[in-house]
């Protein structure tokens, strides 16, 4: 599988777009806060998160919702740098293919809780669950009539829908794919956390002998997957290429992944020539059990290959996480260098590796690999290369 990127969008924590993104990503003068008036919760002061900025936020319509809002911004952005707008689209065959947990099914929360005390409230929310499709509104807004698929496996969504969107376009469904994840906070997540006693009352530190859980984040990635003959039409430029992907279940638990990664290890086989890897960015949520096992595996499959925790800049952003990360990967890669994983001071003598606490400058030519496991037994991987990556496209 070679699949052109030629544009990718993105909003998190780390910034409002890929340039800020880029310079937070590697100086790391990030930190979580308390979503004090954003959640109406008892644990908002006790639990931090890292949300996208208040520039953002206040930029929603009043009638989308903030994943959508997300999902918007970056994908606009992802069209500006791919070159591309609606019009050039119109006869095309387009896909949208986009991950997300809250946006499919927690947004009518404040609808239920009305309903429950026995008030007459509108049922738009209710239509809204039952009938909306976050990846269909983004080809209505555009004017663009294609194919959709949102996908809801959890935290490994993102990372599937540029998977499976990679796929259409492999599969000759479509001659480019819009594809990623967004993703908000909201209070069923992030108390969902907290009771299952996997949260974190302070910055996650992913692989370290002393993490103690997650931080929950919120954002969208975005990127443009385009075929090669339409990307040789057009003369794209190459943002990335998607070199691989594969997706596993494990079937061992509802929220645990197998002790020995029995899901991970089958997507990642999956991949094929790894001979020119130069980095992983690992789910890494800084729990005690995932960090166990990826690190399990990593040691077992891709030995002496350098590993990166981006979530301890961005926290786990959901349903969003992978495609925020295969965003990160790839500016990682189109500027050779690594970003080192904040937060981490001890190494977990039951863990037979140590994720990099430095920047590490490396030949942008090569490849990495972004990971997601997720809820349900998800395991789902991504091979990338940036923009010096040999491709066969031209």
């Amino acid at each position: 599988m070679q699949i052109l990127i030629s544009g990718f969008g993105c909003v998190c924590s780390l910034g409002d777009n890929a340039q800020e993104i880029t310079k937070n990503l590697f100086e790391q003068n990030i930190e979580p806060s308390y979503p004090i008036g954003r959640l109406d919760s008892s644990y908002a002061p006790q639990y931090p998160v890292f949300s996208v900025s208040q520039n953002v936020l206040s930029q929603k319509k009043n009638d989308e919702s903030f994943s959508y809002l997300f999902l918007r911004k970056s994908l606009n952005e992802a069209l500006e740098q791919a070159e591309l707008n609606a019009k050039d689209l119109q006869t095309v065959r387009v896909g949208a293919c986009i991950g997300t947990s809250v946006d499919a099914s927690f947004n009518c929360f404040d609808f239920y809780k009305s309903w429950r005390k026995g008030e007459n409230k509108d049922l738009k929310p209710l239509d809204r669950t039952l009938a909306y499709s976050i990846s269909e509104q983004a080809l209505k807004d555009l004017g663009l009539k294609g194919i959709s698929q949102t996908i809801v496996t959890a935290c490994a969504s993102g990372t599937d829908a540029i998977g499976i969107g990679a796929q259409w376009i492999e599969n000759d469904i479509c001659d480019i794919v819009f594809a990623g994840g967004a993703d908000e906070l909201n209070l069923i997540p992030f108390v969902g956390f907290i009771k299952l006693m996997i949260a974190s009352k302070e910055p996650c530190k992913p692989f370290d002998k002393n993490r103690n859980g997650i931080n929950l984040g919120e954002g969208a990635g975005i990127v443009i997957l385009e075929s090669e003959k339409f990307a040789k039409k057009r003369k794209a430029k190459q943002a990335g290429i998607v070199l691989g992907y594969g997706s596993a279940c494990d079937g061992y638990h509802a929220t645990s992944p197998h002790p020995d990664g029995r899901g991970l290890r089958k997507a990642a086989a999956s991949l094929g020539d790894i001979s020119r890897l130069s980095f992983i960015n690992a789910h890494a949520t800084a729990s005690i059990d995932n960090d166990t096992v990826e690190a399990k595996v990593f040691d077992d499959l891709f030995p002496n290959i350098p590993i990166s925790a981006t979530k301890s800049l961005t926290g786990h952003a959901l349903g969003a996480a992978g495609a925020i990360e295969a965003c990160l990967t790839l500016i990682s890669l189109n500027n050779g260098i690594m970003p080192k994983t904040k937060n981490f001071k001890t190494k977990d003598e039951r863990i037979n590796m140590m994720p990099t606490i430095e920047n590490i400058k490396f030949d942008g030519s090569k490849a990495a690999i972004s990971t997601s496991l997720s809820f349900g037994g998800c395991n789902s991987v991504l091979m990338l290369g940036g923009a010096s990556c040999h491709s066969t496209i031209f």
